[in-house]
């Protein structure tokens, strides 16, 4: 190597200094964090008003000519107001708002309350990093404390694991490829496994068995009763079929509150099936879990202990913000050997990394470099204590059946269930002579229209019905009532039009 010459190593000194004083800027002094601060809860603080206040709608729209142009990335600073002016401005047309109160379609997630907010906001701040235990002890074991509570919620026994995860999307491609290695399929019988489910199952199962390699595998619908939930007993002529043609049944994904109808597919009486036919039982929990907590919904939950993995989302049932999703895996020691490493890799050589008496996040799941998540779930239940969470469920279940009761009250829509937990289906009567599919179809497009409330559809068996899930932390009776008068209204308009064009 050419020796470095003492004019150049004086050229090379001064050019360091000169960077630093140019990269200083990324260091921003405690005044201006303050200015910064204080510029952000103000807008904060107008969100928050708002949304209150009901001014903004729950989904913001705008004429695509009155929409601010999203400036370049440019080499040259701005100005921090003017900045934030910008980001505010695409933040406050930014389409649908889960956390609004009168967010009643897909299932509302990611409303963050203010202590989940801090939860994400400090940990990024301090720079936290939680995927490995050594030098980050106490984070992991304030995640691993996070992932018994919710072990025990659903009667897990001691020796599970988990880790939490961006979401129920990679917490289901994660316990797939568990299930995939626990059973030891070969790639050469891929297209011979069998995956059973309901057709309302979420779509990220499909999405996670391609991911994990199992695209080739086959995925079969499993009857369900007039509740619209799996029936144990299809599942069992479909597994006996399955097996004398051939066919390697490995898996069921059974669902603790569907996206579509917030139906809970019998666990207990699944786990007999999978039980007898030596298959994993994965449950999808996502967004139905948390209502675990309420005494009102207990008998929904019996079996799932005796599930293989489940899957629960804090930033649908526990109102953090989105990107924390929690998988638990009944034998842990399967959760680890799906997810980590046969050799330390040469970069982590001659450092006490990795240890067999602390396992580290990193261990047991696909990421290597993740922020504290569990930070955002820890904070709230910390300050708020899980009393307050399981009034805040109670209260959306009985808002679901507050709903459906008044509907019921009118004799003017049909309701084909009862809510098992938050969600609601129903559907207009129409005119005689109107296409009943058509006329609540135009129904929800005039209400969404409106922007007063956001509400999506479900279709069954091609018949049409509007679709209210209760689940924002913020919405409250008010807030039902107001979606109830306005479908009245909104259904009484309708109606006339027809008549009179009639």
């Amino acid at each position: 190597m050419e020796k470095i010459q003492p004019t150049q190593k004086d050229n090379l000194h001064q050019t360091l200094l000169d960077l630093k004083v140019k990269t200083s800027v990324l260091e921003v002094p405690q005044v201006e964090r303050e200015k910064m601060a204080s510029r952000t809860m103000e807008m904060v603080n107008t969100y928050d008003d708002n949304i209150r206040n009901l001014t903004w709608g729950p989904v913001k729209t705008a004429d695509q000519g009155s929409l601010p142009v999203i400036g370049e990335i440019e080499e040259d600073p701005s100005e921090y107001d003017l900045a934030m002016q910008d980001f505010n401005a695409h933040l406050a047309n930014g389409g649908i708002n889960p956390g609004h109160p009168t967010m009643f379609g897909f299932v509302p997630c990611g409303h963050g309350t203010y202590p989940a907010a801090m939860g994400a906001f400090i940990p990024a701040t301090f720079a936290t990093y939680s995927g490995i235990h050594w030098k980050s002890t106490s984070i992991v074991e304030m995640e691993n404390k996070l992932i018994t509570w919710v072990a025990d919620l659903f009667g897990y026994p001691a020796g599970h694991a988990g880790n939490i995860s961006s979401g129920g999307s990679l917490a289901t491609l994660t316990a797939l490829a568990v299930a995939r290695d626990s059973m030891e399929l070969k790639a050469a019988d891929f297209h011979r496994c069998v995956i059973y489910c309901s057709e309302f199952a979420h779509y990220s199962v499909q999405k996670g068995l391609r991911a994990v390699g199992l695209r080739e595998a086959i995925l079969r619908t499993v009857p369900v009763d007039k509740s619209l939930k799996m029936t144990a007993s299809g599942l069992e002529r479909q597994i006996i079929e399955d097996t004398k043609t051939g066919l390697l049944p490995f898996l069921v994904a059974a669902t603790v509150g569907t996206t579509l109808t917030g139906s809970v597919d019998p666990v207990n009486d699944i786990a007999d099936v999978c039980d007898r036919h030596q298959l994993w039982l994965h449950v999808d929990a996502a967004y139905g879990g948390f209502f675990a907590l309420c005494d009102e919904t207990k008998q929904l939950f019996v079996g799932l202990g005796r599930s293989d993995s489940i899957v629960v989302n804090p930033h649908k049932g526990l109102f953090v913000p989105c990107g924390v999703g929690v998988l638990v895996v009944k034998d842990g020691k399967k959760l680890q050997q799906c997810c980590s490493m046969d050799h330390t890799p040469t970069y982590f050589r001659g450092a006490p990394i990795f240890s067999p008496d602390h396992l580290s996040p990193s261990e047991l799941s696909f990421e290597l470099t993740r922020p504290f998540r569990g930070a955002q779930v820890w904070l709230p239940l910390k300050m708020f204590g899980v009393g307050v969470f399981r009034e805040a469920l109670k209260e959306k279940l009985l808002l679901a059946r507050y709903f459906y009761g008044k509907l019921k009250e009118t004799g003017q829509f049909e309701l084909p269930l009862e809510p098992e937990l938050s969600v609601v289906l129903f559907r207009a009567t129409a005119p005689p002579g109107v296409n009943i599919n058509n006329f609540n179809q135009q129904l929800l497009d005039g209400l969404n229209s409106d922007g007063k409330i956001f509400m999506t559809p479900a279709v069954l068996s091609d018949l049409f019905y509007l679709r209210v899930c209760v689940l924002c932390f913020r919405t409250h009776i008010e807030h039902v009532d107001l979606c109830f008068s306005l479908i009245q209204e909104k259904r009484l308009h309708i109606w006339e039009l027809l008549r009179v064009d009639a």
